[in-house]
C-alpha cells in the first residue's frame, strides 16, 4: 500500500501581504496529478489545512476542489486531523456523513479514539490540543505538562491496538529537538506543548504536522513539512510530500515539490544585485533583497521593482552595526517623517533632534505652498 503523508497547507496564507492561492493552487493540482500517477492509495493531512479558523471563500473552495478530486473523482481516502491555525469544530462537521464519501476528518480530541482502517493499516488520527481538554476527559490520571497529557491519550489508544495490523499516528505537535523555520509562529510560542520523541515507542510511524521543515525525528517519526515555502528563512529548504510504501516495513520515499514560483533571498552589494537581477531568467519569484553596503530605500526599492514584480522584503545597511529591514509594503506606508529619520541615522549616524524635524517640517510645508500656488 502506498500512502501519502503531507500536512501543514495552511490555505489562504500571504506572504508579506502577497496572496499565495494560485501557488497553493498550483500545488493541488501537483497533489492530484501524484495520486493518480503513482497509485496512491490514500492520502494523509495531518493538520492546518487552512491558516485560519475562519478562512477565506477561495481558501475554502480550494480545500472542496483538493478533497472532492481525492475522495470522489480518483476515489482514494483522505484522512485529516485538525491543526491548531483549523477550526476544529467547523473542519469537522457533517464527519459522519463525510466518512461515507471516503473523507475522514478528526477535529475535537475525544477519550475514545478510533482508527480509520485500511487492509492491515490501522491509522489514529490526534487532532492538536491542550493539556487542560485531556485533564477533563482523563480526570483520574494526573496530568502535570503536556508530555503528561500526551502520554495518556497514547497508552489510550495502544490498548486498541490488535496482532499483526500496522499502526500509524497522526499527530500535530512539537517534538523536541525539531528544527523550526520563521513561519513556524506557534510553536516558537513558550516551551510548554514540546513531547520527546521516545513517546511514540510502539507506533509504526508517525505521520507529525505543525512545523514546517520537512525531517525526520526518531526512527519512526517524520514532519512532512509544509509543501509551500511561507518565509523567506524557509528559501533554502526543500519542500516536499512524503510517501509510504508499506509491505512487511515501511519506507519512505520523498517526492520533491516544485513551486510555480520560487522563494530567495538575494544578498550582495548594491552593484552586485543590479549585475544579477539584469540577468535573472527568474523574474517572478518571490524576492527579499539584501543589501550588504547601503541603505535599503525606497530608490533601491523602486529600481529593483523594475526587474522584480514580486519583490517583497528588502535590507540594508544603517551603519557599521545595525541593519534596515522592512517589507515593501512599510516602505510604500512611510510618512516623509520616518523616511528623513532613516537617510539622516545613514548618513549621520545620530537620531534627529526635535528642531532639525521641525526644520524639515516647515521646509516641507513651504513646498507644498509652492506647489499649490503654482497650480
Amino acid at each position: 500500500m502506498r500512502i501519502i503523508h503531507t500536512s501543514d497547507w495552511h490555505l489562504g496564507i500571504s506572504l508579506h501581504n502577497a496572496s499565495l492561492i494560485e501557488d497553493q493552487k498550483s500545488f493541488i493540482n501537483f497533489l492530484i496529478n501524484v495520486v493518480k500517477e503513482q497509485n496512491i492509495d490514500a492520502v494523509m493531512i495531518a493538520g492546518d489545512i487552512f491558516d485560519n479558523s475562519v478562512s477565506s471563500s477561495e481558501a475554502i473552495s480550494l480545500y472542496n476542489d483538493a478533497v472532492t478530486g481525492l475522495c470522489n473523482e480518483i476515489g482514494i481516502p483522505v484522512i485529516i486531523s485538525a491543526g491548531n491555525h483549523d477550526g476544529a469544530a467547523r473542519l469537522a462537521s457533517c464527519n459522519e456523513l463525510l466518512k461515507k464519501a471516503g473523507l475522514h476528518i478528526y477535529g475535537k480530541l475525544s477519550k475514545e479514539i478510533n482508527a480509520v482502517e485500511l487492509d492491515n493499516i490501522h491509522i489514529y488520527m490526534l487532532p492538536y490540543f491542550n493539556t487542560d481538554e485531556v485533564k477533563s476527559l482523563f480526570p483520574d490520571v494526573k496530568i502535570s505538562s503536556y508530555s503528561d497529557a500526551m502520554n495518556c491519550i497514547l497508552s489510550n489508544i495502544k490498548q486498541n491496538f490488535k496482532p499483526g495490523k500496522k499502526n500509524i499516528l497522526m499527530c500535530h505537535c512539537f517534538v523536541s529537538g525539531s528544527v523550526l523555520s520563521e513561519s513556524d509562529r506557534s510553536a516558537m510560542v513558550g516551551g510548554t506543548s514540546v513531547v520527546p520523541s521516545e513517546i511514540f515507542d510502539g507506533f509504526d510511524y508517525i505521520a507529525l504536522g505543525h512545523l514546517h521543515k520537512a525531517q525526520n525525528r526518531g526512527y519512526n517519526a517524520r514532519y512532512s513539512g509544509s509543501p509551500l515555502k511561507y518565509s523567506f528563512s524557509e528559501a533554502g529548504h526543500k519542500k516536499s510530500i512524503t510517501i509510504l510504501n508499506i509491505n512487511d516495513k515501511i519506507e519512505i520515499e520523498e517526492l520533491d515539490v516544485v513551486p510555480s514560483r520560487e522563494t530567495r533571498v538575494i544578498k550582495g552589494t548594491f552593484d552586485e544585485v543590479v549585475s544579477l537581477a539584469e540577468n535573472d531568467t527568474n523574474r517572478d519569484d518571490y524576492i527579499k533583497i539584501e543589501l550588504t553596503d547601503r541603505y535599503a530605500g525606497m530608490e533601491a526599492v523602486e529600481l529593483f521593482r523594475t526587474y522584480y514584480s514580486n519583490l517583497l522584503n528588502i535590507s540594508g545597511k544603517m551603519n557599521e552595526t545595525e541593519e534596515n529591514e522592512l517589507t515593501v509594503e512599510e516602505l510604500y506606508n512611510l510618512s516623509p517623517d520616518d523616511i528623513l529619520e532613516k537617510f539622516y541615522k545613514e548618513v549621520a549616524g545620530n537620531d534627529l533632534t526635535e528642531e532639525q524635524r521641525n526644520l524639515f517640517r516647515d521646509a516641507m510645508t513651504a513646498v507644498e505652498n509652492e506647489e499649490c500656488g503654482a497650480q
